[in-house]
């Protein structure tokens, strides 16, 4: 038996189907249940409406269109191919930094072995569930490692030694001119042959470097200074050099160093003690998520030692080169953060930060390894192996689930909205209080918006949303009054809209989305004070009932089917047909309710229904309906005084109305005390 294990482990086919295997609990569990997040939005509006993506990338990265738009070709808007191109993206990058370290350290197997796997599961990057933005970047990781990798067969004498050096230039030229993120990484292609050429004590070694080096030169030195010159007109993020220079100090030196050393720290060793008690994470998830995901890390942790043993009894580590290991590794996180810290972003554990973790998961994977294995005894360097890479499993289906969550209430907001808001004149603004998407901003919550909706002219956002906490007392708005010029900043700046041609909305999950209301939501209890002062800005005759409509194919594709009628279904229809004073529609809203049992989770949805029983002359319905709500939220008294002076001023004088309305001032005056 133990012969026949010996040789599954050391037939090549097995550690890949391995690697497969935990890419895919990592990042493929959960993907049925999700779809599109953060850019992606935006790159499928230009991708549908433009016919054409290469817009998106004008000013940002613009060489990137070129490997997106096969891409988008191929897999469309078809969430379920993109995920399954993320979790093969990262098993190939896995597989590629094996093949390297394998490559550089021939007799130390175990390395590799251990870097690769802890490479995929790197708990400190958080966001691989865009798929199509990550797993696009780490495919140009991939084509780096790769050209690194035949670069150095190259040097060894491969018999296809030019073939090898044209293709590493030709990958090493697509990462350097679609992003920064792996740009600086380039001087490991330097360390490297260095590192090959002492290793094999090489003769007249500084003339054979500089010549191995060369063709890479040529490349790299061009290119660097190209960035440092075009580097606005490539990106979002910018920097001034000579200003940074002429800033120089003592302290700003000492500054940079105490950061380096703690993004060091926190992309290494740091980032794996963190997750180990992931608070942002275990904050959100339910006991039976938490049993599960534990399962999950039993399984892999007993599988992962289960393999190391038995690969350990036919491969034993080299330990010569544990200094030169850990120098490389340093150099290659060092390396990494240098695009970042000259631009001074951060390097932080939040979402929108983790992205700027992928350049250093290189590095900090091989650095992690060797420390692993430096212990004496195998089997507990190999437990502890097993462990990390269980606990960098749970992480990521820790964090799967959380965007599970966020695509839960996302699709709820964009659904809702819909219902409530069939059509909308273009150009209107939509202001809010901050929504509670942890993986979404204002910005591309207003794309998704406008997949919904058409717009007249090409390449025309017709909608766009401003969170009022962020907004309010900068550029875009200064501050809360008519006739204020708007502008949605994208990449694009496409949206021209008017603070007078406005309206207010509010969506606290798992309550339903909400139109404001001007003249009741004034008094709501449940809206910050920004959100009211914006009610005088609020022009609901903006909202129709009818207008062009989107392919529904195409927002299947998007958003998924259509979800079934519920409560906040109910309440977005009965909200629109009060609107318009369809008093027959809201009555048979109202029995469709009842017949099916449906309440709300936040007692202010009842309004619509009890003018819509009011204007039906079903006056006891109307009481009723307020006084329950008297009874169990007090806090909306003040907005019932409202809704019932609306309902007294439009319906005309009757005997019913009038003893109603004495009824709820009585009803009134007994809440308030």
């Amino acid at each position: 038996m133990k012969e026949r294990i010996e040789v599954i482990a050391q037939n090549k086919f097995t550690f890949p189907a391995f690697l497969l295997f935990i890419s895919i609990l990592s990042y493929g569990l959960l993907s049925p249940w999700m779809k599109f997040f953060h850019d992606e939005y935006s790159i499928l509006w230009f991708y549908h409406r433009a016919n054409d993506v290469t817009l998106f990338f004008e000013g940002n990265r613009p060489f990137l269109a070129y490997i997106y738009a096969p891409l988008l070709d191929i897999f469309g808007a078809n969430s379920y191919l993109w995920s399954l191109f993320s979790v093969l993206s990262r098993w190939f990058h896995a597989l590629c930094l094996f093949w390297l370290v394998k490559e550089i350290w021939p007799n130390d197997q175990p390395l590799a072995t251990t870097a690769s796997l802890l490479c995929i599961v790197y708990p400190a990057f958080q966001a691989q569930f865009a798929s199509m933005i990550f797993s696009i970047l780490f495919l140009l990781f991939s084509f780096f490692l790769i050209s690194l990798l035949f670069t150095l067969k190259a040097i060894k004498g491969d018999k296809n030694r030019k073939l090898l050096i044209i293709t590493s230039l030709l990958l090493s030229g697509i990462n350097l001119i679609t992003t920064e993120y792996f740009f600086s990484l380039e001087i490991l292609r330097y360390a490297i042959i260095w590192l090959y050429l002492f290793k094999n004590q090489i003769q007249d070694m500084y003339q054979v470097f500089l010549r191995r080096s060369l063709p890479y030169l040529i490349l790299y030195l061009p290119m660097i200074g190209w960035r440092f010159f075009q580097q606005p007109g490539e990106t979002t993020y910018s920097f001034n050099f000579d200003r940074q220079l002429s800033a120089i100090s003592l302290s700003k030196i000492y500054s940079f160093l105490m950061n380096l050393i703690v993004d060091v720290w926190n992309v290494s060793i740091g980032a794996w003690i963190y997750a180990l008690y992931p608070r942002h994470l275990l904050a959100e998830q339910s006991t039976v998520a938490l049993i599960i995901t534990l399962f999950l890390c039993l399984i892999v942790a007993s599988l992962c030692f289960f393999y190391f043993r038995n690969f350990m009894s036919f491969k034993e580590k080299s330990r010569d080169n544990n200094f030169l290991i850990i120098i490389f590794s340093l150099t290659a996180i060092i390396a990494a953060g240098v695009p970042f810290w000259i631009a001074k972003l951060p390097i932080g554990k939040h979402y929108a930060f983790s992205r700027w973790t992928i350049p250093f998961i290189l590095g900090a994977s091989i650095l992690i390894a060797r420390l692993v294995l430096l212990g004496k005894k195998p089997l507990s360097a190999f437990l502890l192996a097993s462990f990390m890479i269980a606990v960098g499993v749970g992480n990521q289906v820790l964090v799967a689930n959380t965007f599970r969550h966020d695509w839960d209430k996302q699709m709820n907001y964009i659904w809702q909205f819909k219902w409530r808001i069939p059509s909308l004149q273009e150009n209107t603004t939509v202001f809010s209080n901050m929504l509670d998407f942890y993986y979404e901003n204002s910005d591309e919550i207003s794309m998704a918006l406008n997949l919904q909706y058409p717009s007249v002219e090409e390449l025309k956002i017709s909608l766009f949303q401003f969170y009022l906490p962020e907004r309010i007392g900068t550029g875009l708005l200064p501050t809360i009054e008519p006739d204020l010029s708007l502008a949605g900043r994208r990449y694009y700046r496409l949206f021209q809209g008017n603070s007078s041609q406005s309206i207010v909305v509010d969506f606290q999950y798992p309550a339903c989305f909400k139109v404001l209301d001007p003249e009741i939501d004034i008094y709501n209890p449940n809206i910050n004070s920004l959100s009211k002062d914006a009610l005088i800005l609020s022009n609901t005759s903006l909202i129709s009932k009818n207008g062009k409509q989107i392919d529904q194919k195409q927002v299947k594709n998007i958003f998924g089917k259509v979800p079934q009628p519920d409560w906040c279904y109910y309440f977005e229809k009965a909200d629109l047909a009060r609107q318009f004073k369809n008093w027959y529609k809201l009555k048979e809203i109202s029995n469709e309710v009842i017949d099916r049992e449906l309440f709300p989770r936040d007692n202010r949805e009842w309004f619509p229904f009890i003018e819509g029983y009011a204007h039906n002359n079903d006056w006891d319905s109307a009481i009723a309906l307020s006084r329950s709500i008297c009874s169990q939220s007090p806090q909306y008294v003040q907005m019932l005084q409202a809704l019932w002076n609306r309902i007294d001023r439009q319906i005309e004088p009757s005997l019913e109305k009038e003893l109603a309305v004495k009824n709820i001032e009585q009803m009134e005056n007994e809440c308030e005390h």
